[in-house]
């Protein structure tokens, strides 16, 4: 993980180094939730019977530059993500169900998008794909709940893809997917089984240069 951290600084400052490059603020919402295929294999929330998602909003600056219809984006994006504990087990006191507790992790999301667009006069649609690194700044844990967390990662690693237009070179809607590739409880990266962070994303940027 820390070696795509220091790649992606690497592409920062590496963008800001051409002359053209645009510069905008981004501002959204997330949609967070948690694929769970092999949940039955998780011995570290064995208590809990679902991972509910949770909604939020997001906010940063983003960068790019390109050449005719493709283009290089780099993104900084301040959110909060995590998963709600919906309920307990079959067969837990009905009195201690817990429900609608959230966990919340505050992340720095740096996103490296490749964008082909087709050039048009007024709107300029297009496609990306790229890679997205979760940075945990702050998280916190329910309060009166007893969980072992000895084996819990905050950190995510995903492949995002998005849709979106830009419009007078001057606002950028995308509709993102990232699909999380470390699980949430080992920190193992892989492409199949485990445990995910998955999030679907709606934002607006605002072209300031």
């Amino acid at each position: 993980m820390k070696r795509i951290h220091v790649a992606l600084l690497c592409v920062l400052l590496a963008s800001t180094a051409f002359a053209g490059f645009d510069l905008g603020i981004k501002l959204g919402a997330n949609y967070n939730y948690i694929d769970q295929e092999t949940f039955e294999y998780q011995p570290y929330f064995d208590q809990f019977a679902d991972l509910g998602s949770i909604n939020s909003y997001v906010g940063g600056i983003f960068t790019g530059f390109g050449i005719g219809f493709f283009s290089l984006h780099l993104e900084a994006m301040m959110s909060m993500q995590g998963f709600d504990l919906q309920e307990l087990v079959d067969g837990e006191d009905f009195f201690e169900v817990v429900k609608r507790t959230q966990f919340r992790t505050d992340y720095l999301n740096a996103a490296l998008m490749a964008r082909f667009h087709l050039d048009l006069q007024v709107i300029k649609p297009y496609i990306a794909a790229g890679i997205n690194v979760g940075m945990p700044i702050d998280w916190a844990n329910p309060e009166n709940i007893q969980i072992d967390f000895s084996n819990f990662t905050p950190d995510r690693l995903g492949l995002a893809f998005s849709v979106g237009i830009k419009i007078f070179d001057l606002i950028d809607a995308d509709l993102r997917y990232v699909h999380g590739i470390t699980d949430i409880l080992t920190g193992d990266i892989s492409f199949t089984d485990h445990t995910f962070g998955q999030l679907v994303r709606l934002s607006v940027g605002l072209y300031i240069f």
